[in-house]
């Protein structure tokens, strides 16, 4: 299993000394987040070389591609492909985007409701796939994808179980428009962890890992191993990444972690 970690997560002060830290640790990527800028390419390029750590997924500095507003839903496009060209240029998997998380969390305006025309969240659907339609084929030429990410009815209104997000990839058809699993969100809206992951099957090229209370798995109660078979059955080998919170020795509860995922793959 490849194991990969958040930026903020990862031992060390500095990115190299984090870079460092994940080859002690025997992970082999980590996930770009607050240094996702063309102005660090040159310190991730050369931490990369020095360590082999992969910068797999890297992150957007805007979100609001369903902002009601066509101005700053211009401005996250434009974010999104400057981070899937920086990906592509690290070797990387893709950019995550959780498309409705900026307007849910941060109180961004929602395209209104048309009904009994349309719905707002028939509009914003219909919108995500023709911008995604975009970016799918940014994505293949710049070699990055843009994965989707679900997120539980708290965070997000839709895209909240593995199927929805399914669908908007089904709808899409570019290889360079996927999505991801994330065990934390799964253990809230999807009934059968296994059963929607062999159903997305190919789509899915990363995976969160995260325990019930959203801690270190081995401290909830999210039973990882039907999830961790299906992905196998489904042919996932990309990496598994550690979304979460950490107490203790950082070094130290990362590794007995990723034992404790090992151990669940079998």
């Amino acid at each position: 299993m490849k194991f990969s970690v958040r930026e903020s997560m990862a031992p060390g002060k500095t990115l190299r000394e984090k870079f460092d830290s994940l080859v002690q640790l025997g992970f082999k990527g980590i996930e770009i987040t607050s240094s996702s800028r063309r102005e660090h390419l040159e310190e991730i390029q050369k931490a990369a070389q020095a360590t082999g750590i992969c910068p797999n997924i890297l992150s957007s500095q805007h979100l609001g591609i369903l902002d009601a507003r066509k101005a700053e839903r211009n401005e996250a496009m434009k974010a999104i492909q400057e981070a899937m060209q920086l990906c592509g240029e690290l070797g990387g998997v893709g950019v995550i985007l959780p498309p409705l998380i900026a307007v849910t969390m941060q109180g961004r305006p929602r395209i209104p409701d048309l009904s009994p025309l349309f719905s707002t969240q028939h509009l914003e659907k219909q919108l995500l796939i023709e911008l995604l339609k975009e970016l799918g084929e940014y994505g293949e030429k710049v070699k990055a994808a843009v994965v989707i990410e679900a997120l539980n009815r708290y965070e997000q209104w839709w895209p909240c179980s593995l199927q929805e997000a399914t669908e908007i990839c089904e709808a899409v058809q570019s290889p360079a428009v996927v999505m991801m699993a994330d065990f934390f969100h799964m253990n809230i809206e999807d009934a059968d962890l296994a059963g929607s992951i062999r159903h997305a099957g190919k789509w899915i090229k990363n995976v969160h890992l995260a325990d019930s209370n959203r801690w270190l798995p081995g401290y909830g109660h999210t039973d990882f191993a039907p999830g961790l078979k299906a992905l196998k059955e489904v042919g996932y080998d990309l990496y598994y990444g550690f979304e979460c919170r950490v107490t203790g020795d950082p070094m130290a509860e990362l590794k007995k972690s990723a034992d404790y995922i090992r151990s669940k793959a079998g």
